[in-house]
């Protein structure tokens, strides 16, 4: 049976590891017979190994980049709060290798897996009904998520600490060559790259032991990825939004177009600060999450109470196999790596972060 990145019904997803199990003779209709185990294992390993690639690959990328532009004559500037400065090349030098190593583990896996790039951009299960439906939790989701953020502010605040420290923050220049990176990057190339790999790569795989644990983990390993408490609270929230709209669509369009969606609201601070000044920015920026959070919530209701909303199942098959993941060695390095990237842009709360 070929494999595509969603499994195509409940029987599919058994039949992947488990086809002595549907027969009368098994003992155990749920059981992991011999074999099983070390099949369902090397590919969690091999999911894990590939996220931790993308981490580690993207940060040697990264370096490389920053290294060459200094060996350039590229001078790091700072404004006179001591903020760093960011402009267009600085910032494409940051935001380029996440991007390369998510489409070439992308690539890979499905030159493993053979499956054809339509595979994955299926549109025959999407209408317009399922893109607004989509669209407008995304939206409730991402509300969700900056009221976590403020909270988590709000918390360690309390003991003096704030979830990204005073030397990360960055001062964008705004000009047109930044915008023009920024639609580039962050609204075109980094959804469809991410998408790619954190949906179509580490769920796609995921979903052959459990859809369900699929939705959780690939959104957790696409916050984590962001390198921040609070980017990763973001991605977390909606990367689960993400996983499921796609799991229903049997493809990844709807991340991708939720992804940019999302990404475009955030850019357009960018746009209105460099057009209108810094506080009509500030003022969209609010009005826009007021409106995320009263459109969505409206959507959100409407698709729950239409009953809409119905996650994978999650049975006894499940519970007998997601636990191997728990021994697999590379997914322990790879959440340490991340959780240490997230520990380290902890910082004091100075007055500059509190103002």
């Amino acid at each position: 049976m070929s494999v595509t990145i969603i499994a195509r019904s409940q029987m599919d997803q058994y039949q992947t590891y488990n086809q002595y199990a549907q027969t009368a003779a098994a003992p155990d209709p749920f059981g992991v017979f011999r074999g099983e185990k070390r099949a369902i294992k090397k590919n969690l390993s091999g999911t894990f190994i590939m996220a931790l690639i993308h981490g580690v690959g993207s940060f040697i990328l990264a370096q490389i980049f920053f290294l060459m532009l200094m060996a350039s004559g590229y001078e790091v500037q700072y404004n006179e709060e001591n903020t760093l400065i960011v402009d267009w090349l600085y910032s494409l030098a940051g935001s380029m290798p996440s991007i390369i190593f998510c489409i070439v583990l992308f690539l890979v896996n499905k030159s493993i897996l053979r499956q054809p790039l339509s595979g994955y951009l299926r549109t025959d299960k999407i209408n317009g009904s399922f893109m607004v439906g989509t669209i407008g939790v995304v939206m409730f989701s991402y509300a969700v998520a900056i009221i976590m953020q403020l909270l988590a502010i709000t918390g360690f605040a309390a003991i003096d600490l704030s979830p990204i420290a005073e030397e990360y923050m960055t001062a964008p220049t705004n000009d047109a060559p930044y915008l023009a990176e920024e639609v580039l990057t962050s609204i075109i190339l980094a959804p469809i790259a991410e998408e790619l790999m954190f949906r179509g790569v580490i769920m796609g795989r995921l979903s052959k032991v459990s859809r369900r644990m699929a939705i959780f983990v690939s959104a957790a390993f696409f916050g984590m990825m962001h390198g921040n408490l609070l980017q990763a609270i973001l991605g977390f929230i909606v990367g689960i939004v993400f996983a499921y709209a796609d799991l229903k669509a049997e493809s990844l369009i709807p991340s991708i177009i939720g992804h940019m969606f999302i990404n475009t609201a955030a850019s357009s601070s960018s746009f209105i600060e460099r057009f209108a000044g810094k506080d009509a920015s500030d003022t969209a920026w609010t009005v826009t999450i007021l409106m995320f959070a009263i459109l969505g919530l409206i959507t959100f209701l409407v698709v729950l109470f239409g009953r809409k909303i119905s996650f994978p199942e999650y049975n006894e098959y499940h519970k007998k196999r997601v636990p191997i993941m728990f021994t697999c060695v590379s997914l322990w390095v790879t959440l340490i790596y991340y959780i240490f990237e997230i520990v380290d842009t902890f910082g004091p709360m100075t007055d500059k972060l509190r103002g």
